[in-house]
């Protein structure tokens, strides 16, 4: 068994006429009006209301960003702040968020936690929130790059991610394969938690002095696209040297995919799987357990809500799994 200290603060379960702010950390969508309206549109045939601010919107040249750096975190501060919702999702990922992470720091922390939503570029949020603010969040769907409301590359439906925060699937549970012998013995693992997302924001991260996160007694999740076997391998290198790995608990692989949305092709995936053993084999020695979520999170078309820095239950041996909690409280 494995414990750490006390959990982290919970968020309250989404009740029929809570409202959800939409934010805008990174890359904007790539018909923002058409986007807005098809998500106004869907929530409208829900018990949910859904806010989204007037200029939230506004892409900066050259770099195509949502918004300019200090707007889109004041977007996210009022989201936070504001008394009258429940939860906080983001637009889309893209690119550009980790340069929101110092102006993240002089932000008011609200007297209680939000869920914050989203993944891909989203996670530089989760590295703020999870580590900076010891809150937790939840790794999933981004309301505009989902099949629900127009073109994206995951179809998970919404309602999924819905569920998690109404508290009506309050410990999702998930099948893993194990990929080093410290993860096929039999072993329950529990009072760990959730950490991580894609892995090129984890790697700018890992070595900087605010933004690296206490991984002992976590999982770490690690989940790619648009990287090749090349760059894959130099970031798992990276990843073997830093505190980020060593002193997790274990590795949690979602989904590599080198274009979003897109099967790899079958020489790519043969290196992606080598590159997994070979890292797995590479933390064996330290009876560092590494596991893979096949089809469950990240890029592909399956992209099912994780909570993150919330309690976890890691089962290790012929069959792995992983339960989290959501994060939420019925109060």
């Amino acid at each position: 068994m494995t414990a750490t200290s006390a959990a982290p603060p919970t968020w309250v379960f989404l009740q029929p006429g809570d409202t959800i702010d939409v934010i805008a950390p990174s890359s904007p969508p790539p018909d923002p009006e058409a986007t807005i309206a098809a998500i106004r549109a869907y929530f409208a045939g829900t018990d949910l209301k859904v806010r989204i601010p007037d200029g939230l919107i506004d892409p900066t040249e050259p770099l195509l960003a949502a918004n300019t750096a200090e707007r889109r975190v004041a977007f996210i501060e009022q989201a936070l702040h504001a008394s009258d919702s429940q939860a906080v999702w983001a637009i889309m990922g893209g690119g550009w968020a980790s340069e929101l992470m110092p102006l993240l720091q002089a932000m008011r922390k609200p007297a209680r936690p939000k869920p914050v939503l989203g993944y891909s570029d989203v996670t530089a949020l989760h590295v703020f929130f999870n580590h900076s603010w010891g809150w937790p969040t939840l790794h999933g769907i981004e309301l505009g790059a989902n099949g629900d409301i127009g073109p994206g590359w995951n179809r998970d439906p919404i309602v999924e991610m819905l569920a998690v925060l109404r508290g009506q699937c309050p410990v999702p549970t998930y099948p893993l394969a194990a990929l080093n012998a410290a993860a096929s013995r039999p072993e329950v693992r529990e009072g760990l938690r959730v950490i991580g997302g894609n892995s090129l924001l984890l790697s700018a991260l890992k070595g900087s002095i605010d933004f690296t996160a206490d991984t002992r007694g976590a999982v770490v999740f690690i989940e790619s696209v648009a990287n090749g076997p090349g760059e894959l391998s130099r970031l798992l290198d990276g990843f073997l040297y830093s505190p980020l790995i060593i002193e997790a608990s274990a590795v949690m692989f979602g989904d590599w995919v080198q274009t979003g949305g897109k099967p790899n092709p079958p020489l790519v995936q043969t290196q992606f799987d080598y590159l997994q053993r070979r890292f797995a084999d590479a933390l064996d020695p330290r009876s560092i357990p590494v596991l893979r979520a096949d089809k469950l999170f990240g890029h592909g078309p399956v992209n099912r809500p994780l909570p993150l820095n919330t309690p976890a239950t890691l089962t290790l041996g012929a069959s792995p799994a992983l339960a989290v909690q959501s994060g939420g409280c019925g109060a």
